[in-house]
Formats: structure tokens, C-alpha cells, sequence
């Protein structure tokens, strides 16, 4: 791969125009050696109005193959699960890198397939795993690194919220899977992050449908809960717990224990700010159905999270010819573990964790 052009502009498209587009363009918007050629989605009404947020006037591509005729660097993809292969690889042989957002795929199959396409046309995949460049947890593997706790021997990861805004979550053919796949990948990837993602040798999972009934969603056809322990080769014990039946707004917290110390960290509830309101207010945090009451404000949410970081980060790998810090191959690695993880869930064994070589 060489540098995109001699100007060193990066030209990109965005496909989708829901929650993880607008991050995408909030990213973009503060990059001065961005240029946005066009937005895809098949939503006009919700599109023009993100367009409006960003103060840009671009074109909206019904179709995101009229999008990706275009002479651009780079595409953001920013739908659904099941929609991930089959426009990665359109965007792949159409001559763009891609970027993808968690989970890379379904299942391996269809992560081993967008890999191998971007492998033959010589284009990069870009992960989106926002959570590995939040502040707040890059510190955390900054101490770990630098020998603060010692050797891990255990090390906990939690997400919650009360569930997905979108239909498609709650139906396994397109998602591949519930609060584990949608929730449980953040944490997977910042655990293996924190104790080197080839320490992770198997799995053991259980989880459960606590609220079947979505309402204007319908029947959830997946887990909305889950509960795993994965074991390292030095015999550490990792536990995460995911859920999407827990109100209070989103909530993301780790513990890490070592022989020498330990470490929490908790964006969502040890914040600088705790409020208490009889009438409530606007906005505290993604997923919050009520500010009454205490709660705990999230100040620059995108920030918090990484949003706008991971996205500088790719765009200087495409300038600089550098491997991103998060890969597909990484995705992958990802991926490999969840799948353990639902055999585990199925024939309630501990499974090993097959990383396979392409």
C-alpha cells in the first residue's frame, strides 16, 4: 500500500447514517486533511438531517454501489452485522480500504472471507474498535506495561445498558448474536488488549433471554444477557458480564488484578461530575431513559470513548503506509473467542479458542 495521493487529502465515503455514523462524521469533520465525497443509506430523511449536524453538503447515494463509483480513499462502514461482508467486499474490489465497526462480522467465515479479499486487491481493513483509544483505557495498558500490577491472574469487564434501538439487533440472522456479539466484543477486545490476545486459550459461557418480548422490536431471538470466564496460558481467570436488561443508561467498567496491584476503571459512573435533579435535564449518557434523580454525566462522550481518536489513527496509517493499531486480523482474533464462547453456551463445556491461521 502507498500513501493515498501526494497532497495528502484522504477522500472518504460513509455507508450508513445511524449512530455509528454520526461518530464517524464527528471524527471526520475535526481532520483538516479530510475530504467527504458522499454518504450512502437507504434512510434519505435521516441522512439529510445527520448531513445538517455536520454542517455538510454532500451527496446521499440510495444505493451505496453508486457511492463507491466514485474516486475516493476509504469507506466507513456503518450498518448492520449481516451487511458487513457483502459491503466490505463490494468496497474492497471497488478499490477503497475499508473500515468496519465491531463486530468484524457474523461469525469467522464471513471474517476470513473480507480478510482474504482485502489481501488480494492489496487494500487495508481498518477495526473499529472505538474502546481501544478512549483515554481511560489506554492508560490502563500504559500502567499494565510499565509493571504497576505485576502478573494478572484475574481480570473482570462489564457493559450494559437496557437494550438496542434498532429491530435488527434482536434477530440472529442478523446480528449473529445478542448482548454478547454487540456488547461482549468491546470487552473481549480490551481484555485481550490488556494480557496479549494469544494468552486467551478457551472459553467457558452461559447465557439467557430475560426480556423476549421487544415490544416495537419484537420477539428477541437472541441472548440478552451473558456471563463467560476466559482462561489465559498461565491460568488467569477472566470473567465478563453483558447485559441488555439493565436500565440506568450505558455503563462500561474493568477491574484488573495483579500480583503487585490493581486497577478499576469506570467511565460511565466515576465521572467528574454527579448530579441530582427532581425535573431532570437533557442528555447524560447514551441509553439513559431518565436524568431525575443521581446520575453521572458523561462530558465529551465521543471523546470519552475514542470516537474521533480511532478515526485520526486510520486516516494517519493511510497517510504514513502503517499498519493501524487495530486490524481485521485483530477483529478477527475477536471473533474467534465469541464463537468459543457460544459453543461454550451451547454444550456447556469449556471450549478452546481456535485462532486459525489464514
Amino acid at each position: 500500500m502507498s500513501s493515498v495521493n501526494e497532497n495528502q487529502i484522504v477522500k472518504v465515503g460513509v455507508i450508513g447514517s445511524g449512530f455509528i455514523a454520526n461518530h464517524h462524521l464527528f471524527g471526520y469533520t475535526r481532520l483538516s486533511n479530510i475530504e467527504i465525497v458522499g454518504i450512502s443509506s437507504i434512510l434519505e430523511d435521516q441522512a439529510k438531517k445527520l448531513l445538517e449536524k455536520h454542517k455538510l453538503d454532500i451527496e446521499i447515494f440510495e444505493d451505496y454501489k453508486a457511492l463507491l463509483k466514485l474516486d475516493f480513499d476509504v469507506v466507513s462502514i456503518c450498518l448492520p452485522n449481516f451487511l458487513h461482508q457483502k459491503v466490505a467486499v463490494d468496497a474492497l474490489k471497488s478499490d477503497k480500504h475499508v473500515i468496519i465497526e465491531k463486530p468484524l462480522a457474523r461469525n469467522i467465515e464471513e471474517g476470513k472471507n473480507i480478510l482474504n479479499v482485502a489481501e488480494e486487491v492489496g487494500k487495508q481493513v481498518f477495526y473499529a474498535e472505538n474502546n481501544m483509544y478512549a483515554p481511560a483505557f489506554r492508560k490502563v495498558r500504559e500502567v499494565i506495561e510499565q509493571g504497576a500490577v505485576g502478573d494478572i491472574y484475574m481480570a473482570r469487564g462489564k457493559e450494559q445498558h437496557s437494550g438496542p434501538h434498532s429491530e435488527w439487533f434482536y434477530k440472529k440472522d442478523k446480528a449473529g448474536g445478542g448482548a454478547l456479539i454487540d456488547l461482549g466484543i468491546h470487552d473481549i477486545a480490551c481484555l485481550m488488549w490488556f494480557i496479549q490476545p494469544d494468552e486467551i486459550e478457551s472459553a467457558f459461557c452461559q447465557t439467557r433471554t430475560n426480556v423476549p418480548d421487544r415490544e416495537e422490536f419484537g420477539k428477541c431471538e437472541v441472548e440478552d444477557n451473558a456471563v463467560g470466564v476466559l482462561y489465559t496460558k498461565n491460568g488467569a481467570q477472566i470473567t465478563i458480564e453483558e447485559s441488555w436488561t439493565a436500565p440506568g443508561g450505558y455503563d462500561m467498567k474493568f477491574e484488573i488484578f495483579g500480583t503487585e496491584g490493581q486497577i478499576t476503571v469506570d467511565p460511565c459512573r466515576m465521572t467528574p461530575l454527579n448530579v441530582y435533579s427532581e425535573e431532570g435535564y437533557g442528555y447524560a449518557v447514551e441509553k439513559a431513559s431518565s436524568t431525575s434523580g443521581w446520575t453521572y454525566p458523561v462530558p465529551e462522550e465521543a471523546w470519552t470513548f475514542g470516537y474521533p481518536q480511532e478515526i485520526a489513527h486510520f486516516m494517519k496509517c493511510l497517510m504514513e503506509d502503517q499498519k493501524p493499531f487495530t486490524d481485521g486480523e485483530y477483529g478477527l482474533k475477536v471473533l474467534a473467542i465469541v464463537e468459543a464462547m457460544y459453543k461454550s453456551a451451547e454444550s456447556g463445556n469449556i471450549e478452546k479458542v481456535e485462532i486459525e491461521k489464514r
